[in-house]
């Protein structure tokens, strides 16, 4: 049993390959009332959700209207039609706060937890509402690191104290995908396509329709001697294979962007924005503040607590507000992330009101009914009130290359346990190869996308 094992684990030590990087942002695709309105839903839509996440399915049927879509999905499928992209379920979620999120990829919770198999979506996208301070340093003074002008490619932001108390993180993708450790690839083919109609199971249209699944390689979780035991470990006068690049994209958050990324991409939200750039004593007297900050707030709350508690936190919180939405795209075969269900259109019946079963039904049939009918009135038919902008009326973003002779240091905090970043460690030392001041400034950054290379 043993020796059938340890032929199961030598063929899947594969590293899957990091050294694509598709990284996309778009201004203007949705019009600022659609922004406020969208921020609204979304709170609505957290509240009535089980875990804040939601599922729904694209096609046919939803586009002839046998199928409804809510307001928030009829967005989202705007978009979408807009990049034409025909993936047949989309998941969704929502945040309104800033809040610090380390570096992960997303994947199917429970197919991990189930099977230790890691499936990604295929494509993530951050859709970005409600910014606080998100217009600061639209028209921002640059100059080099040696205080000459440049042009936007070798220039850094000059950004006051004050303006990076107020600044809300962007969001930084790397071109690590899955896990920070290597893993194998098992690819499954889909039973079908997103186009209507039966495709053979070798077509154009079924071959890209495949579901990423990965399985984490346990050696990064065997000792040398072991490794060295089983010839998993290279010698030493071998020629060191050439490693693939490392590149991390920077993305500030603006009102009206969305950010477009391989769904098995790592990324993360920094709090504070220049995280990665800070020592470990740094990061936990930012963190002792923000603290004492939050402990202060609750006391005021609990002292001047009235009936508009609720609305007093929401003005307490503009000044953190951070809201966005974030959707992953799911082809055919995966059957989308398990246990993410349809959203419920409507919060559950009140405690306190207890109905027999045929009642119940009919209260949440009438209420659902209800709830169309005030969407279709308020938004039109589909919601296009709310559909995004013509993609012709979007602007694609530029990158600047934060790339020079001086380097960086950069820490990277990993999201999960060792099966869910793919590696022991819980963080990961990398250079970045631009200047200190660059990159930190990158991080504070109003608007401009930028890129810099990383070395291990």
């Amino acid at each position: 049993m043993m020796e059938k094992n340890i032929f199961h684990l030598i063929i899947l030590l594969l590293p899957a390959s990091i050294t694509s990087f598709s990284v996309s942002v778009y201004d203007n695709v949705i019009a600022p009332s659609t922004c406020q309105t969208l921020h609204t839903l979304t709170l609505q839509h957290t509240r009535r959700s089980h875990d804040g996440s939601s599922l729904f399915y694209r096609g046919p049927k939803v586009h002839s209207g046998q199928h409804q879509l809510t307001p928030i999905e009829n967005a989202l499928d705007s978009i979408l039609r807009q990049l034409n992209d025909t993936s047949p379920m989309v998941e969704y979620w929502s945040r309104s706060q800033y809040i610090n999120l380390d570096a992960h990829a997303d994947i199917d919770e429970n197919t991990l937890k189930d099977e230790g198999v890691l499936r990604c979506p295929r494509h993530g996208h951050v859709l970005y509402l409600q910014i606080a301070n998100s217009d600061m340093n639209c028209d921002e003074q640059t100059t080099g690191d040696d205080g000459s002008s440049g042009d936007a490619a070798a220039t850094t932001t000059i950004t006051t104290e004050e303006e990076k108390q107020s600044r809300m993180g962007p969001t930084v993708v790397f071109n690590r995908k899955v896990a920070w450790g290597s893993v194998t690839p098992r690819t499954i083919q889909s039973a079908g396509s997103d186009n209507v109609g039966v495709a053979s199971h070798n077509s154009p249209e079924n071959m890209k329709e495949r579901v990423q699944e990965y399985i984490v390689d346990v050696e990064n979780y065997w000792d040398e001697e072991t490794k060295r035991q089983y010839g998993l470990l290279e010698n030493d006068n071998d020629d060191a294979q050439e490693k693939d690049e490392e590149k991390m994209a920077i993305v500030p958050a603006v009102n009206g962007r969305l950010l477009r990324f391989d769904g098995a991409a790592f990324h993360c939200v920094p709090k504070p924005p220049d995280r990665f750039l800070l020592s470990e004593d740094e990061v936990t007297a930012f963190l002792e503040k923000d603290c004492e900050e939050d402990c202060e707030d609750d006391d005021d709350d609990y002292y001047w607590g009235d009936e508009d508690d609720d609305d007093d936190l929401e003005k307490e919180d503009i000044s953190q507000q951070r809201s966005v939405i974030l959707f992953n795209t799911w082809p055919a075969g995966s059957f989308g992330p398990r246990g993410v269900l349809p959203d419920c259109v409507v919060e559950a019946v009140p405690d306190g009101i207890v109905l027999d079963d045929d009642d119940s039904a009919s209260v949440e049939d009438e209420r659902m009914s209800e709830q169309w009918k005030v969407w279709q009135d308020e938004y039109g038919p589909d919601s296009e009130k709310l559909h995004c902008n013509p993609a012709d009326d979007w602007n694609l973003c530029t990158v600047d290359n934060l790339d020079g002779d001086e380097t960086s240091d950069v820490i990277v905090p990993l999201m999960g346990n060792p099966t869910r970043r793919g590696c022991i460690q819980s963080k990961a030392v990398m250079q970045g190869q631009g200047s200190t001041k660059r990159v930190e400034n990158a991080f504070y950054d109003g608007r401009r996308v930028s890129m810099t290379t990383l070395n291990e």
